[in-house]
This record gives C-alpha cells, structure tokens and sequence, in this order.
C-alpha cells in the first residue's frame, strides 16, 4: 500500500512514524523508573568505579568513568541512589565470607556497577550492554638495561658469520693466485722474482680494508684479477652497510629480554607464574574455562598457591620479585598499579603487555528478569551514540605516560632487534661466486690468447 504513496507523502509518513516511536521509547522509559531510588554497590578501582572513604571506613564519594555513567542515567531518567555501606573485596561467595551477588540475590542491593558475565553467573543474574570492552592485559617487571658486549656480532645470524668467514680467506687466496700466475703466465712479472712475490699482504689489505669502510687500493694488471676484486666491492658494501645499520639497534636500545613477550610463553614457562586479583573479574573468568587456552590459566591460577593475590599491592610485589605475571581484565587497574609503584619508587619498575586472545566484556549487573535491564540497555546505547563511554573510559585512565614512554622504546626495540639471516644477504654472496667464475672464465681466456699470441710470434721468427 505504502508503494503507492507519492514520494513526498511517504517521506512524510516515515517522518511521522518514527517520530511517535520515539515520543512514545522516551515517555515509556522516564515513566517507568522515574521518581525511584536505587542501591548501587561494586568493588572499588574495578573499571572506573571508585569508592573514596573516609577514617572510619564509610563511603563518602564515587568517582571514575563508571560513576560518570550512573550520573547521567539518574539525569536522564530521573532517579536517584546511593551506595550500599559495605567493605566488601570478593565479588562471589566464598565459604566464610558472602560475595558481592550474595547482596544483590537477596535484593539489599539493586545493581552491581562493572562486573563480567561468566557462565555460572548467567544462570541467576542479567547483564547489561557492555559498558567496555578490554583485552585481557598483564603487567611484567621491567627488563634491567646493560649494554651488552655480544652487540658487536648480534647484527647477523651465525650461518651469516660462517659464510663470510669462509668468503675471506677464499677471496684473498684466489686474488693471490691469480696475481702470481697472471705474472708468470701472462709474462707481467719479472721470472727471476716470481716465487718471492705471492703478494698476500696486498689482497689481505684490500679485502679487509673494504670490510672495515677503509678503502683499499688493489695492485695487479690481470682483467680477472680486477673482476674478481669488483665483486668483493660489491658484495661488501651491501654486507658492510647491511650490518653497520643493524648494530645501531643493538647498541642504542640494549635492554635485556623481557620475562615473556606473550601470555601464550607460559606454556613453555613453568617457571613463570601468573597472579591475579582474588574473586575478581579475570579470577572468575579464567576459574569458570573449561577448554582451551582459558582453562590452561585457570589451571595453572589453581596450581600456585600464590596465584590470587587479596590485594593490588600484593600482586605487584610478585612482579617486582621475578618469575611472576599480573593479569587482569581492566587496564585501568593495572596502570593504577604502575602509576601507584611509581609514586612510590620514582622508578618505572613494571610494564603492560596486551594480549588479544580474549576482550573481557565489562557489564552491570541485575537480578534476573528484572523489568529495570530494558532502561538501563536504551540508556547505555544513548551514551555510546555520543561517544561519552568511550571519552569517560579514556579520561579517568591513570596518568602513566612517562612509563609507557619505555614500553614503547621496547616496543621499536622488539621491532628492529633482528639479526639478518642468510637469505637477507644471499644476494651479496650469489654476486661474489658470479665475480669467481667470471674472473675465473676471463683468467683462461687470458692464458689461451696469451699463448696462441706466443707460439705465433715464435712461428714468425
């Protein structure tokens, strides 16, 4: 029916329709939940959500990103909260101590701010749209800087060193050679004084000082002799320039290898033990996998004893102590700690590795069927259209510019500190045995017409 509309009354139906749609979404959601109080509740510094107390304990202020979303759903729904008076550190139960949830089942509590879906908690709570999506980081101790005394032949592979060990005693004895038996064939030399003159010490020179970037001058009258020594000039200025601008990498950017590049090292790491915040997000995550890579973690979190920390500080103590990886899902805990330590220390004694293996989705909670998660989804989409989550999520992120300043400089480091295999430089060789067999081909050719040349002026006389 709508096809049979003109264009410009249909335009105007659309207009219209959409229009009543969203009078009607926006007097259903201030309606619905307008004038009413709710308890919120979360764990301290998890995703932007702080909880500031005072002497006594008692919660006098909220602050960070996830404060900044409650403040404009209240606005734009008009309820207001407060926070439930509660020091709790574990978001599950535990056997002596009530999680979190516990508070939320029995309905003292009407949200829990920050927390992320697990399977078990599926089955008795409803989530919200993820408020922020962040890849499961770690923090490792710091590489110690040392100028490593190896540099100097870092720059190439070990099958590189060995082909250019072979090369140069093989160029000097063929340009030697060559030399002495152009003399004594060609008749360039002078016959009493041919044993004496092998004339090592002018190929050695000039083979090496070429090497070195010294320049050399090569003394002998044969054309292969030349050949040959052209392409050892070749093949040295691709090798020498290929080597001269790997080394600056090795000598400028000397820190040591860091504890593991990657979270997937610690298969082949037993030695290397990963800790995380006890009860936390990434804690129920990786405790809750039951395949792959997620349950290799949470396996390895249930063999050490050590491996849930019952505080930030106590997990970055392990870190600086070696042999100990920090995991967590949210960023902004863990440049917390490196901003915390470097207060402390003045030092930057920690780096943040990301991973992409998994992003932990960052959610509110709810009781299950609540009529409330419909609102709370519309309002959390409105807020990412305009761009506030990601804009709050960015601006309450911990100052630690100066630290990530280093973590970059590993970064380039990782990037450049490679050493040159053999086939980078297989062409610099290939254009040396071309120089060899040519020079070889042109020093016969030379003692074939030099001694037709011969017999035909004996003949003549």
């Amino acid at each position: 029916m709508l096809k049979h509309l003109p264009h410009g009354r249909l335009l105007l139906v659309m207009f219209c329709a959409t229009f009543a749609i969203n009078v009607g979404s926006a007097g259903l959601t201030t309606n619905a939940i307008s004038g009413k109080h709710f308890v919120v509740s979360g764990i301290s510094s998890v995703a932007g959500f702080h909880m500031i107390r005072n002497a006594s304990g008692h919660i006098v202020k909220l602050d960070g990103s996830a404060t900044e979303m409650l403040n404009w759903l209240s606005k734009f729904y008009h309820f207001t909260y407060s926070v439930f008076q509660i020091n709790a550190t574990a978001i599950d139960s535990l056997p002596n101590q009530p999680g979190l949830i516990s508070y939320l089942l029995r309905e003292e509590i009407d949200m829990i701010i920050s927390l992320s879906p697990t399977q078990s908690r599926l089955s008795f709570l409803d989530f919200s749209h993820p408020t922020l999506y962040v890849p499961v980081s770690f923090l490792i101790p710091v590489p110690d800087s040392s100028v490593k005394v190896e540099a100097v032949v870092k720059p190439f592979q070990p099958k590189v060193w060995v082909a250019l060990i072979l090369a140069i005693p093989s160029v000097i004895l063929v340009l030697a050679l060559l030399n002495r038996f152009a003399d004594a064939s060609l008749g360039f030399g002078n016959p009493s004084t041919m044993k004496k003159e092998l004339r090592w010490g002018y190929s050695s020179f000039y083979i090496l000082g070429l090497l070195l970037n010294q320049g050399s001058r090569l003394y002998g009258k044969s054309l292969s002799f030349y050949c040959l020594g052209g392409a050892w000039c070749i093949a040295t200025f691709v090798i020498v320039n290929a080597y001269n601008s790997t080394l600056i990498s090795h000598v400028t950017l000397p820190n040591k290898e860091p504890l593991i590049k990657s979270i997937f090292d610690l298969r082949s790491r037993p030695d290397v033990h990963l800790v995380t915040d006890r009860n936390m997000n990434t804690d129920a995550v990786l405790s809750a996998a039951d395949t792959g890579f997620l349950k290799f973690l949470g396996d390895r979190l249930r063999e050490y004893p050590k491996s849930r920390c019952n505080s930030t500080k106590h997990c970055v103590d392990l870190v600086k102590s070696g042999s100990h990886v920090y995991s967590s899902g949210v960023n902004s805990f863990l440049y917390g700690a490196i901003r915390e330590d470097y207060k402390a220390t003045g030092q930057c004694n920690l780096q943040l590795k990301r991973e992409s293996y998994i992003d932990l989705q960052i959610s509110w909670a709810l009781p299950k069927q609540s009529q409330r998660l419909k609102y709370l989804n519309h309002g959390i989409m409105k807020m990412r259209e305009a761009g506030l989550l990601d804009l709050w999520n960015k601006n309450f992120q911990p100052d630690t510019r100066k630290c990530l300043l280093n973590e970059k400089t590993s970064k380039i480091k990782t990037r450049i500190d490679k050493q040159l295999e053999l086939g980078n430089l297989i062409g610099s060789f290939v254009v040396l045995a071309i120089g060899f067999f040519v020079s070889l081909m042109i020093f016969v050719s030379e003692v074939i017409i030099f001694y037709r040349y011969s017999h035909r002026a004996t003949a003549a006389k």
